[in-house]
């Protein structure tokens, strides 16, 4: 199930801090990093709307 209209997803975000590695909803598989609630692989550099801070 993807939530692109409503997570306000994007490939490329500035902050550092907030990008999807470290997301709570985000797996590492190998190189590729896997968002459980977009249901798909995603950049390293990718943020959304269900950002959670793993820290």
């Amino acid at each position: 199930m993807s939530h692109d209209i409503e997570s306000n997803y994007t490939e490329d975000y500035w902050n550092d801090e907030k990008q999807c590695p470290h997301c709570s909803s985000s797996d590492t598989r190998g190189e590729e990093i896997f968002c459980r609630e977009l249901g798909q692989r995603v950049p390293k550099t990718a943020h959304c709307d269900f950002f959670q801070s793993v820290d």
